[in-house]
């Protein structure tokens, strides 16, 4: 039977900076780390024949000791893919307007960089 909720999201993507993990005698129970990672994405634009590239910016948060072990050390450009949960705050105590969208992980895979579209060296 098929659940009448569905939270689920399956991004892959590259890292845009440094993991922020905590060190290793800051790690609690309910610690957590935090990754950006970027995603592009785009569509073909039939009317001027070109790819419209975007680019995304996700922060994912990594919940407990495991994952906080697991993204120390992730450094900026390593390809990655994350399971997880989209989560919604509205911090009005911070006078932000817009609610904050944020992935909570429950799984992290690290990938090998796809041979496709990889530019090994570029003279300009």
């Amino acid at each position: 039977m098929n659940p009448i909720f569905l939270n689920t999201v399956t991004l892959r993507g590259f890292l845009g900076r440094d993991a922020e993990a905590p060190s290793s005698d800051g790690i609690t129970d309910d610690a957590f780390a935090v990754l950006t990672l970027c995603v592009e994405s785009g569509v073909w634009w039939r009317p001027s024949n070109e790819w419209l590239s975007k680019t995304a910016w996700f922060r994912v948060i990594c919940p407990g000791p495991f994952f906080c072990g697991f993204t120390r050390g992730m450094k900026q450009g390593e390809y990655i893919e994350v399971d997880g949960q989209l989560a919604i705050h509205h911090y009005r105590s911070l006078n932000f307007t817009d609610p904050v969208y944020e992935i909570h992980a429950t799984q992290i895979r690290r990938l090998e960089i796809p041979v496709v579209g990889v530019i090994e060296k570029y003279d300009g």
